[in-house]
């Protein structure tokens, strides 16, 4: 190598490090700004970790110090944007998240043991669906679009839906009786309102035989099963769903949280007992996939229901420390455009709720992922102590978190897709354990 080309050699070195010099110093800067750090994360659907409360104990302890440095890196001031370019960047590769990726393709015939009807409705309840309701629509990046709706479709996998019952009853046999164990499946919104004949020209699966078949697994392990879908079907013609978002609303969670009532023996608080408040000008995660100008020009509106017991509540992190002792159950006021997270905050690892109009020591432990974010402030005002543990950000044991909070019960909540997919099994699997 001659003269000439070393030196070229170490200019190119030296640029090199200045540039990641510059670049290191940017991103110092960047987050130093204090007024510039994010409070919630749209693309995440959560609240941000806050800055912590100063204590003496948990500074000599060392938390504090740890604390700030979660707060630190959760709410670095280019990361929503970070994390919607990255999301771009896999979109143009057409990679989309675990748990829809693990649903798409041919769906696994469903044995249900009877004819392949819809739900099974209560004999006073006259309910007939067009076969070909919901016809006439587009499918747009894998969702079923028609006028002002659109639908997340789900597929059955027999092997996944199956290894689901397992884990659920593995929790039941690890406890035996001395804490009850519910498991609630909720349906996607198609299965009220899309016909048969237009459900199966799409490949896709009957939710409440695909819930049914799960459910039979359970028989004979000792944990309960809660059929929303036949309480959810009387209601059909409710604003059980959002138009432009995947979740149910709270009205839809409303109608399973009296379902998971009369299973449990308890009496469910009516709904006209609760303040009502109400989020105008909603586009969720079914218009962020489709952008269909009809969903556009006709946003959804997001109603939610305070707790009349206690609207206060204590975050803590996957570990267990506490990271806020004053945190909302329902947000009646939100600056954010995703007013899904007007519950709980969105997802959130640990949340314990004491309700202080209840003195029996009831505790149930509320095992979900978002589905269950809209159906936790029912909860509130049938329990005295009410723990909701999200699966995916949970780093402790189920069953232990379980005994020492004294829990008299037990509950899953999972939309029918989450049921089968492979990441959110290996989730559970970790906080479940062996």
């Amino acid at each position: 190598m001659n003269k000439n080309q070393t030196k070229i050699k170490q200019l190119i070195m030296l640029c090199g490090i200045l540039l990641s010099s510059l670049t290191l110093i940017v991103f110092f800067i960047i987050g130093a700004l204090w007024f510039a750090r994010p409070t919630e994360s749209e693309s995440e659907n959560r609240t941000l970790t806050k800055f912590p409360e100063f204590t003496w104990e948990s500074f000599v302890s060392g938390e504090y110090t740890s604390q700030i440095s979660l707060w630190f890196s959760d709410t670095f001031p280019t990361r929503e944007g970070m994390i919607k370019a990255n999301d771009g960047i896999h979109n143009l590769y057409g990679i989309i998240s675990n748990e829809r990726a693990e649903s798409e393709g041919d769906a696994d015939e469903i044995d249900t043991g009877r004819p392949m009807d819809k739900v099974d409705v209560d004999a006073d309840v006259d309910i007939e669906l067009d076969a070909n309701e919901g016809a006439g629509g587009e499918t747009i990046e894998g969702f079923y679009c028609v006028g002002d709706t659109a639908y997340e479709l789900y597929y059955f996998n027999k092997k996944n839906s199956e290894a689901y019952v397992q884990l659920v009853s593995k929790v039941k046999n690890k406890l035996g009786g001395k804490v009850n164990v519910y498991d609630m499946i909720v349906p996607l919104s198609y299965e009220f309102h899309l016909g048969d004949d237009v459900i199966s020209g799409l490949g896709a699966s009957d939710c409440s035989d695909a819930i049914d078949y799960m459910y039979s697994g359970f028989e004979n392990t000792g944990v309960k099963t809660v059929d929303i879908c036949t309480s959810m079907m009387k209601h059909r013609d409710e604003y059980l769903y959002f138009r432009t978002d995947h979740h149910w609303t709270a009205r839809g969670a409303y109608y399973a949280y009296e379902a998971f009532c009369k299973s449990a023996g308890i009496t469910p608080t009516p709904l006209s007992s609760y303040k009502r408040v109400q989020h105008d000008g909603f586009l969720g995660t079914l218009y962020n996939h489709t952008k269909n100008e009809n969903l556009a020009n006709n946003p959804d509106y997001v109603e939610a229901f305070i707790p009349t017991g206690t609207n206060s509540a204590t975050l803590y992190d996957g570990n267990g420390k506490v990271t806020n002792r004053d945190y909302r159950i329902v947000f009646s006021q939100l600056s954010t455009s995703n007013k899904y997270l007007c519950f709980t905050g969105g997802d959130q690892p640990i949340i314990e709720i004491h309700n202080p109009k209840i003195n029996n020591g009831s505790t149930i432990v509320v095992v979900k992922e978002s589905f269950g974010n809209a159906f936790i402030p029912f909860l509130v005002d049938s329990y005295e102590y009410v723990y909701v543990i999200d699966y995916r950000h949970f780093g402790g044991d189920l069953c232990d978190f379980a005994l020492e909070k004294n829990a008299n019960d037990i509950l899953f909540i999972n939309n029918v897709i989450a049921t089968s997919a492979g990441a959110r099994q290996s989730e559970m699997k970790k906080i479940i354990g062996n």
